[in-house]
């Protein structure tokens, strides 16, 4: 579980140019504080940046389906 956070800190970080309300949601889902747009590449972006222990939100769908 630590790897897929892992990765979804990094991938809220490099969308945040595209998606930045999106990537903050990610970035406050996953328990981190702060402004997601305030960090920055290549230093934010290093493996092993996650700190352990803290609590994974569940929310809406970050993209949901549009009815037909």
């Amino acid at each position: 579980m630590g790897d897929a956070l892992e990765a979804l800190r990094i991938v809220a970080i490099l969308c945040v140019p595209a998606i930045p309300t999106t990537a903050q949601m990610v970035w406050e889902r996953i328990g981190l504080t702060g402004d997601v747009s305030h960090e920055r590449i290549p230093t934010s972006v290093s493996w092993g940046l996650y700190p352990a222990g803290l609590t994974v939100e569940k929310g809406e769908p970050l993209f949901p389906r549009k009815a037909k």
